[in-house]
């Protein structure tokens, strides 16, 4: 079989895709892929509809609820630039969705602010769950690794000088979080936060902070973190295998879990580790938080048997991203 032999929408998006392969890679490989048999009608039309679908629009047909995203190096993502629509867009594909509630991410409630001072508690509360957010997230989130159910409430007091500068802060009566670390830390990031000039000396502002897990598991940070690796590796030839080899199944995977879990919908997004031989030694979700964990398995293990070609140049890890079904309107 030569390229000839090829559909010609197949034909055009390999070479399309081809000139945007700085290392020369995509056609080469392609031909040996094809040389094979590998790259089948059905993979190739698989193809074609992930390559031309986006993020602002559902899946193609209702005959094709799983739709094959182009894949790309870790840390080499090339998209142009996102308007605010199109990320928050690719945000909520990320969390995912199905019948009833999903918060995927872990819950911040910051209230009953109270003031002594010159300062408006108003203004103060305000501040505090803008500039704090992420400040407790990077405390709360590392727990739950090791900790899922780790909730409760911490009580915060900032002293806040005459510019507005937090002095100290410490915390106040005995909180039900019951993780002394995650309470020292929220204490301590608390303090960063700037808030309007007294103007008439110090003022105390005291919080209460209430942490909760949110419905995905959390998931370790690598350390030290991940890289790409120093191979390369033709992506549309990565995207075809995939189809062509995991889609029946992966399809197969969804079509079951939309019996068990009604109204699922979301993408996700799979960090392959491969091997200088091509083999797939460890499959991740990573940047996305799929609302089905069966399903996620099921994913990863129909692509785990795959092979590619030999990279060239050494081992590395490909992101590929799979949409499934579609948002509610």
């Amino acid at each position: 079989m030569t390229t000839g032999s090829l559909s010609s929408p197949c034909l055009e998006l390999l070479q399309t895709q081809s000139r945007h392969d700085t290392s020369g890679l995509a056609m080469r490989t392609a031909r040996e892929v094809i040389g094979i048999g590998i790259l089948s009608s059905l993979a190739c039309s698989t193809l074609v509809l992930s390559a031309r679908a986006d993020l602002s629009s559902p899946p193609i047909t209702a005959q094709h609820p799983v739709v094959f995203e182009t894949p790309y190096k870790l840390g080499h993502r090339a998209l142009p630039r996102e308007t605010k629509a199109e990320a928050e867009s690719r945000t909520r594909w990320n969390m995912g969705g199905k019948t009833g509630p999903w918060h995927p991410h872990p819950r911040v409630i910051v209230d009953n602010v109270r003031v002594k001072g010159a300062v408006s508690p108003a203004s103060a509360l305000r501040l505090t769950r803008a500039n704090g957010y992420w400040p407790i997230r990077r405390c709360y989130d590392p727990s739950l690794v090791e900790q899922p159910s780790l909730r409760g409430k911490v009580s915060i007091r900032v002293t806040v000088g005459a510019s507005g500068k937090a002095l100290r802060s410490s915390v106040v009566g005995k909180p039900t979080l019951a993780d002394t670390q995650v309470t020292s830390c929220i204490r301590d990031g608390l303090r960063g936060i700037s808030y309007p000039a007294t103007g008439k000396g110090k003022a105390e502002i005291t919080f209460d902070v209430t942490v909760n897990p949110g419905d995905a598991p959390m998931k370790p940070v690598p350390d030290p973190p991940v890289s790409g690796g120093p191979g390369t590796l033709s992506l549309p030839i990565v995207q075809a295998l995939v189809a062509r080899h995991g889609g029946e199944a992966i399809q197969r995977c969804y079509e079951q879990a939309q019996r068990r879990v009604p109204g699922l919908w979301g993408r996700m997004v799979l960090r392959l580790d491969v091997a200088p031989n091509g083999a797939i030694r460890e499959i991740v979700e990573t940047d996305s938080t799929f609302p089905d964990e069966a399903t996620t398995q099921c994913a990863i293990d129909a692509i785990r048997g795959i092979g590619f070609p030999p990279p060239h140049g050494g081992d590395l890890r490909i992101i590929v991203p799979i949409r499934f079904g579609r948002p509610p309107s």
